[in-house]
């Protein structure tokens, strides 16, 4: 009788589950078509060579470092917002200090989206930044999401994070 009602309760909580991950995929293939979405960075990877790089300080000796702030990239049809901290090699430099990172906003873009392996992959290539060549956003069907940014005086690197539906 015990075994039953622990059967019974396993399944009941599969099925809910099954549920929920069903309405996540369905809310995150939404907010990708629509293209309007928040790509919200937790970790960064930064390339080879900036990690070997002796004068690039990073905090510890692992290759994945959290972030510990709300950096993000907000897509929309008409805009790509981003703000990203970067390490890195850069070719040149900023005039003032506060301006590092990965910061614009682009308002002509070209957004091209395919699916591959049953994840997302999103092109953007902002025309009206300097700066920024391309943004590589690879999204998986439950909003768990990878982006590379590839720069024209900076190194690559890549940031972990989520989607989450439009700020």
């Amino acid at each position: 009788m015990k075994l039953n009602v622990f059967f019974a309760a396993l399944m009941f909580l599969a099925s809910c589950s099954a549920q929920k991950s069903g309405l996540k995929q369905s809310l995150v293939a939404d907010m990708v078509e629509n293209q309007t979405f928040t790509f919200i960075a937790q970790s960064v990877i930064p390339t080879e060579d900036a990690r070997y790089n002796p004068r690039v300080m990073f905090p510890n000796g692992s290759q994945l470092y959290q972030l510990n702030g709300e950096y993000d990239v907000r897509i929309t049809t008409d805009s790509v917002i981003a703000y990203l901290p970067y390490f890195g090699r850069a070719y040149t430099a900023p005039m003032n200090p506060a301006e590092g990172g990965i910061k614009f906003t682009s308002t002509n873009f070209e957004y091209k989206k395919s699916i591959r392996k049953g994840n997302y992959e999103i092109d953007i290539a902002p025309r009206d930044e300097r700066e920024v060549r391309n943004l590589f956003l690879t999204i998986s069907p439950n909003g768990y999401a990878t982006l590379r940014v590839l720069s024209l005086n900076k190194t690559a690197i890549s940031y972990n994070g989520q989607i989450e539906s439009g700020k």
